[in-house]
């Protein structure tokens, strides 16, 4: 059985029974193997080595492996571009190696990896899919330097409250652009931070993530039109800045308890 979550950036999927590959290589790749139980039998250039609960293995962008696992056994394996690890790797084992050995708690990588599976849930919205596989890398570093045992890694940078200029700054042009296909970059800038630090310290200012604080607005403005114009429920979808009508039901029953329809009703 495989579970399959598939970012831009990142790739990341279950395996429960028995499983073999070919040797192969991931092309400027990273891979990461987490056993969640039972024995993984790896080769890694040539060299062969047990995986058990408890251990992970990182390896080098092209370096040639392969694994298998039996029916009792099953591993969670995530890709993604090497650039995305290169400065956890200095910090995790601060010189260069072909692979490495780590220490992860295999229930909380079953735990984070359902998470994510909710997180990666398809929205047609570019910021959204942005939030996530920000996300889902961050806690995959913290996974390799150790830190799903003390939960969050402490911010590198100083972190920013509601006064900062920058930040609002990004606020405010999310305010301004919340109906249109927003990259989490291009407000991260803004505020002068990582697209990480800037998700984090963006919720540390307004209480909301930032795909979940442009949803919040379009839901304001969504109640305003529904209750002061007569706009049809498609319409609005469109004007908000929606791909599908469908998502925008979602969305506002979610939020509101009530349908489009059932809302207009109501007023």
């Amino acid at each position: 059985m495989q579970i399959q979550l598939s970012l831009p950036d990142i790739e990341v999927v279950q395996i429960a029974n028995a499983f073999e590959n070919v040797p192969h290589t991931h092309d400027g790749h990273y891979q990461l193997t987490i056993p969640t139980h039972g024995t993984c039998y790896f080769t890694h250039e040539n060299k062969q080595m047990t995986l058990v609960p408890g251990e992970a293995l990182l390896l080098h962008a092209d370096d040639r492996h392969c694994f298998h696992i039996g029916d009792d056994a099953g591993v969670i394996v995530a890709i993604t571009e090497g650039g995305r690890f290169d400065a956890s790797l200095t910090e995790v084992r601060g010189r260069e190696e072909a692979a490495l050995r780590l220490k992860v708690e295999p229930g909380l990588v079953k735990a984070r990896f359902r998470r994510w599976l909710d997180l990666s849930m398809p929205s047609g919205e570019l910021l959204a899919e942005q939030q996530s596989e920000t996300l889902i890398l961050n806690e995959l570093r913290e996974l390799m330097q150790g830190g799903a045992e003390k939960g969050l890694l402490p911010d590198k940078e100083q972190s920013l409250h509601s006064s900062d200029k920058h930040m609002m700054q990004a606020v405010e042009y999310m305010r301004a652009h919340y109906t249109e296909a927003i990259r989490i970059d291009d407000a991260a800038a803004i505020a002068l931070q990582s697209r990480f630090h800037f998700i984090r310290s963006f919720k540390a200012a307004t209480g909301y993530a930032p795909y979940q604080f442009v949803l919040h607005l379009r839901m304001e403005e969504a109640r305003r039109l529904l209750k002061g114009t007569a706009h049809s429920v498609m319409e609005i979808s469109f004007m908000l800045g929606f791909s599908t009508p469908s998502q925008f039901y979602r969305v506002f029953e979610k939020s509101t308890g009530a349908t489009p329809e059932q809302y207009r009703l109501r007023q």
